[in-house]
């Protein structure tokens, strides 16, 4: 009877460790290559607010100690840091104890409907990243015509007077992996932000070139010096829309726009 009741509960416990490795090696390989479908007029930043996952209260972890950032490859000490994070103190090579302090709070300039977290820099002192692959296959029918337009925002900031900075950015690919453009923003000085510590709204609009099968998104925090890297944003947003195609009747009103204006000017110059 004893053996009876062992071995179901034997078999539940198989089950169970067979399927946490199941899940362990889909994390793993999830981890390994993020590659994400693009849909038209949708963000296509996944997790671009930080709010996914867990963000850091004080603002030193490092290492192992950084919680798991979905939708994210980061590299050294890239992470999501709390709004109103209490920071903390360390001791430098010179023996002397350092206090970290004024992080991004919920009173700090930046967006208004901000949640409880946005990307950091990292309590290290060295740069960091984190970036995902976004797969336009769905939409390249579009592309390829030369229709899809995209936008390219992000909310960016740095602390008081220091000089560490974030690049936001995408890498156009073609079928073969290799570059076809780039486009990307960057965080406001801090002449820019008055030198308070604080987030600003960034953008940029374009085309997304002919041919492209993929987008390497990659959020870059810049360390310059200081007591960590004080690199922030929040509010990542990608979308790419379908804009018509250029008509005929269209380029034959825009040309003779021009022209009017051209002979207006030059008729201004002949003026005495």
């Amino acid at each position: 009877m004893k053996k009876l009741n062992i071995f179901p509960f034997l078999s539940e416990k198989i089950a169970k460790a067979s399927i946490g490795l199941i899940a362990g090696i889909s994390s793993s390989i999830l981890l390994a290559s993020p590659i994400y479908a693009a849909t038209l007029g949708q963000n296509l930043i996944v997790n671009g607010d930080a709010e996914q996952g867990q963000g850091d209260p004080i603002g030193n972890a490092v290492g192992t100690d950084i919680p798991f950032i979905p939708g994210w490859i980061p590299t050294d000490s890239f992470s999501v840091l709390q709004y109103g994070a209490t920071g903390f103190e360390f001791t430098n090579p010179l023996g002397n104890i350092v206090a970290v302090s004024g992080l991004p709070d919920p009173n700090s300039s930046g967006p208004s409907v901000r949640g409880k977290n946005l990307f950091y820099g990292g309590a290290n002192r060295g740069s960091s990243s984190g970036s995902q692959l976004i797969d336009l296959a769905d939409i390249a029918s579009i592309i390829d015509a030369g229709q899809g337009a995209y936008d390219l925002s992000a909310w960016l900031g740095g602390y008081g007077t220091d000089l560490d900075n974030v690049k936001f950015s995408l890498n156009f690919l073609n079928q073969d992996g290799q570059s076809l453009n780039t486009a990307f923003i960057t965080s406001p000085t801090p002449d820019e932000r008055n030198n308070t510590t604080g987030l600003l709204f960034k953008s940029i609009q374009g085309f997304v070139p002919v041919g492209a099968k993929q987008i390497n998104v990659a959020l870059d925090m810049n360390y310059v010096r200081g007591r960590v890297n004080d690199g922030y944003a929040d509010n990542l947003s990608l979308v790419i829309t379908k804009v018509p195609e250029p008509t005929i009747s269209g380029f034959l009103l825009v040309s003779s726009s021009c022209l009017m204006v051209w002979k207006l000017r030059k008729k201004r110059q002949l003026l005495p």
